[in-house]
């Protein structure tokens, strides 16, 4: 039987005894996003956090001029949540939707604290979400677009790939054409 691909990623960064891995497994629901099926709406309050298997997930917002703003992307084995709305329970200022077919894990926050009940292991779940927020708050800072571009080539290059170049933009909050000038830069050195 083929293991969970969060108890791979699981096992692979952390340490859990079997025992409470197999608990964790009960408590995940799977499910399969249609392109554009939303994952949590703007205005609802984030009760999960998911496992990206396969896909492509987008955070965003579009203001009244019709501008999107990108707050995070995610590809397979990132863990997609609205961190801000999950820990605080207040609704969310945006949408996570799927950008293209995907098949997700998620964990409800009442299943995490059932988890944390039994076993103080699952409290390393915590460090999970601390690191699904910490390329959003690297975007937040003040670098420049070469900066930001380079963290997304060292980091994250799938990206590139799975989302066009008008998203990247919005993500890394420059324009389009500054992100082509920042690429064709990098392809000259």
């Amino acid at each position: 039987m083929e293991e969970n691909p969060v108890i791979q990623y699981l096992k692979h960064n952390g340490r859990y005894p079997e025992k409470d891995l197999l608990m964790l497994q009960d408590e995940l629901v799977f499910r399969k996003l249609k392109k554009d099926e939303i994952l949590l709406e703007k205005g609802e309050v984030c009760s999960t956090f998911s496992f990206l298997e396969a896909g492509a997930i987008v955070h965003y917002d579009i203001d009244s001029d019709i501008y999107t703003h990108v707050f995070d992307v995610n590809i397979p084995k990132d863990w997609v949540i609205n961190h801000k709305s999950f820990s605080s329970r207040k609704p969310s200022e945006y949408t996570i939707k799927a950008y293209e077919e995907s098949t997700i894990y998620s964990l409800s926050i009442d299943s995490i604290h059932k988890l944390i009940g039994i076993s103080q292991v699952f409290l390393q779940l915590g460090k999970l979400l601390d690191e699904a927020t910490s390329r959003v708050e690297f975007f937040d800072k003040n670098y420049s677009p070469d900066e930001k571009y380079q963290y997304i080539l060292d980091n994250k290059p799938a990206l590139l790939q799975k989302f066009p170049q008008r998203l990247i933009a919005a993500y890394l909050k420059i324009t389009p054409e500054t992100l082509s000038r920042v690429r064709n830069r990098f392809s000259k050195s």
